[in-house]
């Protein structure tokens, strides 16, 4: 019986962190909608459409192959480390070739006059494929209220970050006065360009 009671409770917090965050990612849309241009948020969906292809690619069975060997071998410590380096030194390498090849890989997505749009998609994909394996593992030592508060933790971040570069930033800058926004910088004050820059 305390076995079933363990599988509903772990069932429960883990649907139920899936569904709230994949809710409230998707309160958002309507702010995109009203916010961006219908040609830019066409854009963003349009290489959304790639994101589950290439998490696959990226993980390349490796979550399920964890799970199996974790249970099998004496030592899962040893199965969560190998798992980890695998897909984290795959992911690194695709953030790197990424950044490398970014004119063609944007030319062959159709959006040569986009790069730093795929090269951050690329960026993205590749951080969520690695942290794949370290929420597999808080699912294998059943800690299942710490898997939810990082999930929930991360979706309400991005919600936070969202609400204030698309609504709070444009609201201050339409409330700082006028001659605050066209006033130059002085040359004390002129911070240098940036170092990295992504080229087409």
């Amino acid at each position: 019986m305390s076995g079933i009671k363990s599988l509903a409770k772990d069932t429960a917090v883990y649907g139920l962190s899936s569904i709230i965050g994949r809710f409230l990612n998707w309160c958002l849309v309507p702010l995109y909608v009203w916010i961006f241009p219908t040609d830019e948020y066409g854009i963003v969906s349009y290489l959304y459409s790639f994101t589950a292809v290439a998490l696959v690619i990226l993980n390349y069975g490796m979550e399920t192959g964890f799970f199996r060997y974790a249970n099998k071998e004496p030592d899962p410590e040893r199965v969560y480390t190998t798992s980890l380096i695998s897909v984290g030194f795959t992911s690194l390498l695709f953030m790197v070739l990424v950044s490398v090849l970014i004119g063609p890989v944007s030319g062959a997505l159709l959006l040569p006059g986009h790069p730093l749009f795929v090269w951050l998609l690329g960026i993205t994909v590749a951080i969520d494929a690695f942290s794949n394996i370290p929420f597999a593992y808080l699912r294998y030592r059943n800690r299942a209220f710490r898997f939810a508060g990082i999930k929930l933790l991360n979706v309400g971040l991005n919600i936070s970050l969202n609400l204030f570069f698309l609504l709070a930033c444009p609201a201050l800058m339409k409330s700082a006065p006028a001659s605050a926004r066209k006033r130059k910088p002085s040359a004390s004050t002129t911070l240098p360009a940036p170092i990295l820059t992504v080229s087409p």
